[in-house]
């Protein structure tokens, strides 16, 4: 079996962590972490950690990510997964935010799978806000992989079906998180990419 594009809503520190750790092995040992080159990478000693604990990639969010992404799709096309949370940010609420594109983009270029998964309860255990991590239970479901194949839209793989959201009844997770803060005062600038 060839690479994939994993993607889910990222609202803990800790979900890289327990995306890499729910793969299967033939997927786990073979993945690349997509990171803000701006965030994770702008300390040496962070970026060495990440890269050497959880494989992260640097990728630029103020522009600039073509190199990134075609060594992306050099390394899918050598049998490599890339984890992307196409938030782009984590979430200051715990509820799930605005996709970017570019893990759509990535999967049709690359013509790979895009498989959606939902990580809950880890905002709860360990937010963009606390230092310290705290006990709560916490779960990731997996859901369908959609396949890039020619003549399926981006729209369809921008958001695919079967992610595993939580059901209707709950709130947390259904509700939008508050947009990331733009401009030049801010490492979190829109770009499609991640």
């Amino acid at each position: 079996m060839g690479g994939a594009v994993f993607v889910s809503n990222h609202s803990s520190a800790l979900d890289a962590v327990v995306m890499l750790q729910a793969l299967p092995n033939r997927f786990r040992f073979r993945a690349f972490v997509v990171a803000a080159a701006d965030s994770i990478f702008k300390r040496k000693w962070e970026a060495v950690l990440t890269q050497l604990l959880i494989n992260t990639f640097p990728i630029p969010r103020a522009g600039g990510a073509r190199p990134a992404l075609d060594r992306l799709k050099e390394h899918l096309a050598h049998r490599w997964s890339v984890i992307i949370f196409p938030e782009g940010t984590l979430s200051r609420t715990g509820n799930i935010g605005t996709f970017k594109k570019g893990a759509a983009i990535l999967a049709i270029d690359a013509g790979v799978p895009i498989v959606p998964a939902y990580i809950d309860g880890l905002y709860e255990v360990f937010p963009r806000f606390r230092r310290i991590p705290r006990r709560h239970p916490a779960s990731i479901k997996f859901g369908r992989s959609a396949v890039s194949a020619a003549g399926r839209g981006l729209r369809q793989l921008h958001r695919p079906r079967g992610a595993g959201r939580p059901d209707a009844r709950r709130t947390k997770g259904l509700l939008r998180d508050e947009p990331a803060p733009t401009g030049s005062g801010s490492a979190e600038g829109s770009n499609y990419w991640y």
